[in-house]
């Protein structure tokens, strides 16, 4: 009488779960939301990531004062180019004056 095994031994069963974790690939999604509020000085903007409000700009970023901006496109502009360095990872986000003048922001 001939028996064979059908276990397999617990290093392959390690090596095929490696291999298992391998090809599962999670990817988290991220989802970006612009809103633009008309404030008592002018447009602002807010961003949100996955529904948590993560960033509240009711002033003109990289200039002093407390102006917000002139038009709720300059807002929304100025808005969309910080999700942009959200999605490249660049933290902080920051807005200098080249990127205003960049955007035709006055």
């Amino acid at each position: 009488m001939v028996l064979s095994a059908c276990e397999q031994s617990e290093k392959t069963k390690k090596e095929d779960a490696d291999i298992a974790q391998d090809e599962i690939q999670i990817t988290q999604r991220v989802n970006y939301e612009i809103s633009t509020l008309h404030l008592l000085k002018g447009w602002g903007y807010q961003i949100r990531k996955n529904g948590k409000l993560i960033l509240d700009q009711p002033t003109i970023p990289g200039r002093p004062g407390l102006n917000g901006f002139q038009s709720q496109e300059d807002a929304q502009k100025v808005a969309e180019l910080v999700v942009s360095k959200l999605k490249a990872q660049v933290f902080p986000p920051t807005v200098n004056e080249d990127d205003l003048k960049n955007l035709n922001i006055h």
